[in-house]
């Protein structure tokens, strides 16, 4: 199931941000990346598109960089198909990479054509990060996409569906009682990207500033 999240971006800063608690996992009191591991199926994206990515993220810390992390690097720029373990369920780690691998090993059988996706907005994820979303092109690419999804959805059934987005900047924990300038910076961005069959991978992470491909 995808669920692009039309209704909810273009209104996605409250005039008052409180930050998710579940950050202070993954970013510390003044902007660090923490040590955060796991594991996840994500589609690796072209020179092109990490240029263009760029530009979108240096323009939010120049407005408001006061309110998020240290910057993320070009090359962890990707698109999450699938989360696996992580935080309370990384003790299932080696299994869900072992059945990710399998799962892969089916999906680069079957000669799946890439698939078109268009950015919508940038917004607010869950208090946590702020995120390109991305839309599937049309129907044949929206079912492909949710296809690849519920493949992953019987290695780590997660309780929500696939909001295809990319990752541009995580929160510096806190309160933030005025957020007109974040507010100002987000909003539609025109780019058009296309997900390849032979950049999808497992990564491993250590931190949201580092990941690595495994398979």
């Amino acid at each position: 199931m995808i669920n692009i999240l039309s209704d909810y971006y273009p209104d996605s800063i409250p005039e008052v941000l409180t930050t998710s608690g579940g950050l202070a996992e993954k970013v510390d009191a003044v902007g660090n990346l923490l040590p955060f591991s796991g594991n996840t199926v994500v589609f690796l994206l072209d020179e092109d598109t990490k240029t263009t990515l760029h530009q979108v993220q240096l323009a939010l810390h120049n407005a408001c960089g006061f309110m998020l992390a240290q910057p993320l690097e070009m090359s962890t720029f990707h698109m999450t198909l699938h989360d696996l373990a992580n935080s309370k369920t990384l003790p299932q780690r080696t299994r869900m990479e072992q059945e990710a691998r399998e799962a892969l090993d089916e999906i680069r059988t079957l000669n799946l054509t890439p698939i078109p996706m268009k950015a919508t907005w940038t917004f607010n994820m869950v208090s946590t990060s702020i995120v390109l979303g991305l839309e599937p092109e049309n129907d044949e690419a929206w079912a492909q996409l949710d296809n690849l999804y519920e493949r992953f959805q019987k290695i780590n059934p997660l309780p929500y569906a696939l909001t295809p987005h990319i990752t541009m900047a995580y929160f510096r924990p806190g309160i933030y009682e005025d957020t007109r300038t974040l507010r100002q910076a987000v909003g539609p961005v025109d780019l058009r990207l296309e997900l390849h069959m032979d950049q999808l991978v497992l990564q491993d992470f250590d931190h949201m500033n580092a990941y690595h491909t495994i398979y």
